[in-house]
């Protein structure tokens, strides 16, 4: 047995299927479960959906687990196990999935070459599975940081068919030059960092000057982590091309309903507007 055909035998013994067929992780004692966030773009005086980004939700004992401090306990081994899981729930699930769209973010993090290739070839290998069952895969954009080595995973991540993000993209200098070397379809900015710049006008006017560059190459941007009205109209004043967050939807997981409609952007922008009843449940 190949070592690529090891990690696929590995990967599908993990992973298990309820009673009406939405798949789900067994991994490291908890349990991994598949959850999708809308990503909308601005048309016509509102936002509309136009992709969603795949996100993992483990648990354990029926109590959830950050998947953050989840995933950097993990060797390089079992980071790619998980990787390649996490991918193979979110498409297997899509059939499932509540939403239309024609996009789909996956995470991708760095790791060594010869892993990324096994990765992406599994991925591609579960794309090209759900086409021959008679569905219409998503077009596929592979997320991963902005940092040295972006450009040699781009080019991995286009000889598979698949597009380019980059992620967690912050103040880091080197990133933009990450950025320009990988000439990815978008940057995804770090919540966290922008909501820190959204609320110093002078942050958000030197951020509108990145937003140039990067759309002077091509690059458009998403602003991720949006929470607030104020937040929202800093991430149109720097000129971003799409948008995610709990101010326009909740992530939710496979399975459940999800009520898609344009996002009208007077009740988005005005003066002391509720946002709970956007908030929907997951």
């Amino acid at each position: 047995m190949s070592a690529f055909e090891a990690l696929r035998t590995e990967v599908g013994a993990l992973i298990r299927h309820d009673e009406i067929g939405l798949a789900f992780g067994h991994f490291d004692g908890h349990v991994l479960r598949s959850a999708y966030q809308p990503v909308y773009r601005l048309q016509k005086g509102g936002l509309v959906v136009v992709g969603a980004r795949a996100l993992v939700r483990p648990s354990r004992d029926g109590r959830p687990a950050l998947p953050a401090r989840f995933f950097e306990r993990l060797a390089d081994r079992e980071r790619l196990v998980f990787e390649c899981l996490c991918h193979a729930l979110h498409i297997g699930n899509l059939p499932y999935l509540d939403l239309d769209t024609a996009t789909l973010a996956l995470r991708l993090d760095a790791m060594p070459q010869p892993m990324l290739d096994a990765a992406l070839a599994l991925l591609r290998e579960a794309t090209d599975e759900l086409e021959e069952e008679g569905y219409d895969p998503p077009r596929i954009w592979c997320e991963f940081p902005a940092v040295a080595t972006a450009a040699e995973q781009a080019r991995a991540v286009r000889a598979q068919g698949f597009r380019v993000g980059l992620c967690d993209f912050g103040p880091n200098p080197a990133g933009v030059a990450a950025a320009i070397a990988a000439s990815p379809d978008y940057v995804r900015f770090d919540g966290n960092w922008f909501r820190t710049v959204a609320r110093a006008p002078d942050a958000v006017g030197l951020l509108s000057r990145l937003t140039v560059l990067l759309h002077a190459e091509g690059i458009e941007v998403m602003v991720d982590g949006v929470e607030t009205t104020p937040q929202f109209e800093a991430a149109l004043e720097i000129g971003a091309d799409l948008f995610q967050g709990f101010l326009f939807a909740p992530p939710f997981l496979a399975g459940s309903a999800f009520t898609q409609r344009p996002l009208r952007l007077p009740e988005l922008l005005r003066p002391h507007a509720k946002i709970i009843p956007l908030r929907r449940p997951a």
